[in-house]
């Protein structure tokens, strides 16, 4: 993986996104009837009290949510104690330490508050600099950078099956290497994949994860 050294970029936080849209509903919806139509309400006014009633009921709000929050943990065989641990409420934690933060909306949120990933409705995953190489699955998800491909698949019984190749592939130790899960089972699982995937990616750049600090 080549690391590319650039200006910080800016992100379009949420509540800017929210502002906007908020912004385009008012605007939409405060155009003015036209001047014969405020007559014809004031020839009618029992019809024009009753026109509102003929529009159709608004429709709810879809859920954007992408991602189930719960709590779950993912561990190295014979490093239980050592685990990345998913909080209920989004925090996740690698080894007691600060990892990021999950949002049901599909994003990753480093320690500091900056965003790191984006999951999208289609299960790829994006960052500021463009494509992953993360997809995710309900059941798992895979990797795919030049030099390091992974597919992890959750089991009911916490088994996570592994699959890796490439030239960086030594750097996650044991090849595969031996993960489990605890609460990595029905929506949760496609959660568990996206942190399983990050750390995985990280391990897997010698610039991002030393040796000692990983579980």
């Amino acid at each position: 993986m080549i690391v590319r050294r650039r200006p910080p970029l800016q992100f379009v936080t949420s509540p800017q996104l929210i502002t906007t849209l908020a912004l385009g509903f008012v605007l939409f919806g405060c155009v003015k009837p036209a001047n014969d139509a405020d007559a014809a309400a004031k020839d009618k006014p029992s019809e024009a009290k009753e026109q509102p009633a003929e529009s159709p009921p608004a429709e709810p709000v879809a859920s954007a949510d992408l991602l189930t929050l719960g709590a779950a943990k993912i561990m190295r065989v014979g490093h239980e104690d050592r685990a990345i641990e998913l909080l209920a409420s989004g925090p996740v934690t690698l080894a007691g330490t600060p990892f990021g933060t999950i949002s049901p909306d599909g994003q990753l949120f480093a320690p500091d508050g900056a965003l790191m990933m984006t999951v999208h409705p289609d299960g790829t995953v994006s960052s500021a600099d463009g494509p992953t190489g993360i997809v995710l699955e309900q059941t798992g998800g895979s990797l795919t950078l030049p030099k390091l491909s992974v597919r992890v698949q959750f089991a009911a019984d916490g088994a996570i099956a592994t699959e890796t190749s490439g030239p960086n592939a030594v750097l996650l130790g044991t090849d595969p290497p031996a993960l489990r899960s605890e609460g990595c089972t029905g929506p949760v699982t496609k959660t568990c994949a996206l942190i399983t995937l990050s750390y995985l990616m990280a391990l897997g750049n010698p610039d991002s994860v030393q040796e000692d600090a990983a579980p």
